[in-house]
């Protein structure tokens, strides 16, 4: 019997990826989605690779996710599944911090309040997770993992969350979230080039 039957995580397959290649396009044939400002330029180029990687790796572990639950207990794609998934968290981490660097540069590239502090919402979900997932040698090399807890990234009976150590994050909060990131990373790549922040 699987461990999951089913796999919650929403789809997103609808959303449009890579936008790193949208992005460049504009650059080259309407002069759009660069910023003059060196150091906030290679922040919006890093924040939408990120992006691009974050949704492509979800992808990739949704589908594995998927199809270990129709399986016949193909452990691998279960395991592989939610490799993917740790590389998504962490990925989604550097996303949400490279907003805060954007949003706080003087040279604001457009990012309004009310959307930062929409992003800023998620980095409660997140950043504990992540940490767990990037830190967890040193909480069992202290005693610091509870027994009866994942010591790597798992999945609930009910195929709704990740969970490691005492941290959870459903695949809902995770989904919400990488839509606002691709929402926030399309219209970095098309806007204008920008001289000044932005209020």
């Amino acid at each position: 019997m699987t461990w999951i039957t089913t796999c919650t995580a929403p789809d997103l397959d609808h959303l449009d990826i890579p936008v790193i290649a949208n992005y460049l396009l504009n650059l080259v044939f309407t002069c759009r989605g660069g910023h003059n400002d060196p150091q906030v330029r290679s922040y919006v180029h890093a924040y939408i690779l990120c992006t691009d990687k974050a949704l492509r790796t979800y992808n990739a572990g949704r589908s594995l996710l998927l199809q270990y639950a129709q399986s016949e207990n193909r452990t691998v794609l279960l395991l592989e599944g939610l490799a993917d998934f740790e590389t998504c968290i962490s990925t989604v981490k550097r996303c949400l911090s490279l907003t805060d660097k954007m949003a706080s540069h003087r040279l604001n590239p457009g990012i309004e309040r009310t959307e930062k502090r929409k992003l800023e919402s998620y980095q409660k979900a997140i950043r504990p997770v992540r940490n767990a997932i990037e830190h967890m040698e040193k909480d069992i090399a202290r005693g610091g993992v509870v027994p009866g807890t994942s010591i790597m990234l798992a999945v609930t009976n009910d195929g709704s969350t990740l969970e490691i150590g005492q941290h959870q994050l459903t695949f809902s909060d995770l989904g919400e979230c990488l839509i606002q990131l691709h929402t926030l990373a399309q219209a970095l790549a098309s806007r204008e080039h920008q001289t000044s922040g932005t209020d």
